[in-house]
This record gives C-alpha cells, sequence and structure tokens, in this order.
C-alpha cells in the first residue's frame, strides 16, 4: 500500500481539505473531499473518512442503512471536534448551514483469491481497479463526467441547531466486485481521477509510481502545465497479494 497526499499549488499542508484513512491490516480504506466551498469541511471529510474505517460496515448490510450509520456516526464526531461558542458571528451564520464533502469508502474481505470487494461512493472520487493492463474505473469511466456538480455528504446544521434533527444520505453509488493477487487499486480524488481518465492510454498510475520519490514537484508540475487541476491532491495504491 502506498498513499500520496498534496494541498492545492500555493496552499499549506494545514489547508489540506481532503481526507483519508486507511487500516490495511483489517482491508478497510476511505477518501473525501471537503467543499471548501463549507465551513470546517476539513473536519467532516476528517469524520467522515475515520468513522469509516474504525466501524465499518458489515459487508452484507443494506448498502444505503451501511451509509445513514456512517452518516450518523461522523455527524456526532464532527459536531463534537467544533468549539461552536467561541464562533466569531460571522462564522457562526456560516457553519450553522454545515458542511459538505465527497466520500468514497472500499472494503476487502476474505482471505482467500479472489478476494470480494465493496466501493460505496457519493460525489466525484474514483475507484480504479487495474487488472494486468486492464484500468477500469467507478463511478465514471469518461474524463468528461467529472466536470458536474457532485452530490455530497451533508453534515447537518452546526449549532444551535446540531444533532437534534436527522439527515438522510444522498444517492449514492455502489460496486462490488472481486480481485486476485496481483491486482492493484486506487482510490483517488476528483482532480488527479480526473487527469487518470484523460491519460488512460498512458498508463497514468505508472506516472504516478515512478515519480513517487518526487511526488510533490511531479504534480506541482501537472499543475502548472495545465493538465491538472490546482485541488488538494490525494491518491491511495493497494496492491494485492
Amino acid at each position: 500500500m502506498r498513499e500520496f497526499h498534496r494541498p492545492k499549488s500555493g496552499y499549506r499542508e494545514s489547508e489540506y481539505e481532503d481526507a483519508y484513512s486507511l487500516d490495511a491490516d483489517g482491508g478497510k480504506f476511505a477518501v473525501a473531499d471537503g467543499a471548501t466551498e463549507s465551513s470546517f469541511s476539513n473536519i467532516w471529510a476528517k469524520a467522515l473518512v475515520s468513522t469509516f474505517v474504525e466501524n465499518p460496515p458489515p459487508m452484507d448490510m443494506n448498502d444505503r442503512q451501511s451509509v445513514k450509520n456512517l452518516l450518523d456516526e461522523a455527524r456526532k464526531k464532527w459536531y463534537g471536534e467544533i468549539d461552536w461558542t467561541s464562533l466569531p458571528w460571522f462564522q457562526k451564520n456560516k457553519a450553522v448551514l454545515g458542511s459538505y464533502s465527497t466520500f468514497l469508502g472500499l472494503q476487502v474481505d476474505s482471505p482467500q483469491s479472489p478476494k470480494r470487494y465493496r466501493c460505496i461512493t457519493i460525489g466525484d472520487s474514483c475507484l480504479f481497479h487495474l487488472s494486468g493492463p486492464k484500468m477500469e474505473s467507478f463511478p465514471y469511466s469518461d474524463y468528461r463526467d467529472l466536470n458536474y456538480t457532485p452530490r455530497l455528504m451533508w453534515s447537518g446544521h452546526g449549532y444551535p441547531i446540531g444533532l437534534s434533527k436527522d439527515v438522510e444520505p444522498p444517492g449514492l453509488e455502489v460496486k462490488y466486485g472481486k480481485i486476485k493477487d496481483g491486482d492493484t487499486l486506487i482510490l483517488a480524488t476528483d482532480a488527479i481521477s480526473k487527469w487518470m481518465l484523460q491519460n488512460k492510454a498512458n498508463r497514468p498510475w505508472q506516472q504516478i509510481l515512478d515519480n513517487a520519490d518526487d511526488w510533490d514537484s511531479y504534480i506541482g508540475g501537472l499543475i502548472s502545465s495545465g493538465s491538472m487541476k490546482n485541488d488538494d491532491i490525494t491518491v491511495i495504491f493497494i496492491s494485492v497479494s
């Protein structure tokens, strides 16, 4: 397993609004992309990924129910992380509207080969499955589809409404699949997902690995040239053996 992340060019690590969490031994992985336009979206993205990896739903649980359980638990974590009473009035007015983020969670099950996996995604983060020379992607196969406004997970209202009102999860995409030894799964947030789909004929995953030792400079060059959107970047490689 290898993980790479990077804040937007010109921004500090503390301003990184993506989030990721992983448990390689348990086969649980997640990425999220907090929406810049909402308050505390970085806290919300972290709450989503950590909740999924720490308390993954059973593989056979109804997909929508598993996301509802995730949402309920992550909301508690998000709400408890923010000191609502100390916010200035202008922040309170925006923060009461809550936070938004995309989300992608992956579970890999069973010790034998082929292994079974389930991927749940809301928004435009993507899962890539490499098997030999073949690359499959989910939920998008065409980079042009990533230009649309993605669905987002909402935290519910901030203070003073808070957790008193229930929140239903948005529409989600679910994929079940099998992976065998030698395959690779990649989780990626939107900007790098779009670049990989645009360049899928040129083995973009291998370009990333070939430049792993100079990751920051490599991605910075792609952004400077206009080949990749200037955005927070997160990508996780999982090789199956």
